[in-house]
């Protein structure tokens, strides 16, 4: 990376973000391609289904947007959008007692919530 965005955030910072980016779209895209596969007893794209394939894809360019405006508020609040969005996920995987999604919550919890955390953390430290 050049020195200007070592400069804006680190790269452990970089990686996270773009872990979330990455993970959300192949999911996203995934789930458009062969919703039975990602969302149990949903055969073909319905409305909620799209619906849940539009907010990660929006959030998900919402974060390279704040990446390439560079900017650490843009970035800490989609952060916690996704951050925020995942949780209730999770709650949601819960309540609705969906056996079939529970065993993918460690997964999001690894891969999204704590790290999405850590950077919320050090976002917040450092626009303070």
């Amino acid at each position: 990376m050049n020195e200007k965005s070592d400069k804006f955030l680190p790269v452990w910072v970089w990686v996270i973000v773009l872990i979330q980016v990455f993970l959300v779209f192949f999911f996203s895209v995934g789930t458009a391609m062969s919703p039975g596969d990602f969302i149990p007893n949903v055969s073909g794209l319905n409305y909620v289904t799209q619906l849940y394939i539009t907010r990660n894809i929006t959030v998900a360019l919402g974060l390279i947007v704040a990446l390439l405006l560079r900017s650490h508020r843009a970035l800490l609040t989609l952060l916690i959008v996704r951050l925020l969005t995942d949780i209730s996920d999770v709650a949601t995987v819960y309540a609705l007692d969906v056996e079939v999604i529970k065993e993918s919550v460690p997964m999001v919890a690894v891969l999204l919530i704590v790290p999405a955390f850590v950077a919320i953390v050090y976002l917040l430290k450092r626009i303070k």
